[in-house]
Order: C-alpha cells, then sequence, then structure tokens
C-alpha cells in the first residue's frame, strides 16, 4: 500500500454485469444503494459486503464531476481502497440521451440507425427495470 497522500484519496471501482464491465476506473467516492439505505464509501474504508437493491449508484469522480448508474439487485465488496460491485444490470444514467443523439445523428446511414434505436431500447428497458423495482 502507497503513502502517497493523493493514493489514500483514491478508491478504485469495478462495476460489473453478466455481460461484462460497465465502469472501471478510480473516483473519490461511490454512494450505493444498500438494502439497510443508501452507503456512502471514501478512500480508507473498512471492509464490507453489502447487498444492493435498484436503485442509482453515484461516482464522485477525482475532478468533482459525477457518474451516475441505474443499477438492478446485486453486491459491493469493499476491501483495500478497492470497490467491486455486481449487478444484474447497470446503465448510466444519461444513455438514453446518448442514444437519442446517436439516432439524430445517423441521417440515412441505416446500420447506424439500427444500432442506436437498438442502444436507445435496451436504454429504456434497463431504466424501466430499475424504476419498477424500487
Amino acid at each position: 500500500m502507497s503513502t502517497h497522500a493523493t493514493d489514500r484519496k483514491r478508491l478504485g471501482i469495478r462495476l460489473l454485469t453478466p455481460e461484462g464491465t460497465v465502469f472501471s476506473g478510480q473516483a473519490a467516492m461511490i454512494v450505493a444503494p444498500s438494502i439497510a439505505g443508501e452507503v456512502g464509501i471514501l478512500p480508507r474504508h473498512q471492509p464490507i459486503v453489502a447487498f444492493l437493491r435498484p436503485g442509482e449508484c453515484r461516482l464522485k469522480m477525482l475532478d468533482d464531476s459525477e457518474e451516475v448508474f441505474a443499477t438492478t439487485d446485486g453486491y459491493m465488496a469493499v476491501e483495500e481502497d478497492q470497490v467491486l460491485i455486481l449487478v444484474e444490470q447497470a446503465e448510466r444514467a444519461d444513455a438514453l440521451r446518448r442514444a437519442e443523439e446517436a439516432i439524430a445523428a445517423a441521417g440515412d446511414d441505416e446500420a447506424a440507425m439500427v444500432a442506436a434505436v437498438s442502444k436507445k431500447r435496451r436504454a429504456e428497458n434497463r431504466l424501466r427495470v430499475v424504476e419498477n423495482r424500487k
């Protein structure tokens, strides 16, 4: 474990679904929807394992921006400044907006349009699942 002050202010975060990695990177903090209520994790947090309910995982990034993911049931494990989140489904909160932008940008490109519409449907479905299970 490093003793540099900057290293102590970072969490390694991996958000995984059966389909693969949704997010892997560094953040300053994460807030996740545990079954007992929201839990905030900062660097140097005690090791824990928590059951997660459908809701949103919010990551405060190192540059103070925020990434938000709609997530379903799952688990979170914290150990040595590493956070592992395993859920059935996860979708960036802005995925629907990005899919709609891709549809608008597709123009006459039929392949791009089909891919963008598919992304929009997946985003709508995942967000609907999360909302219905709250």
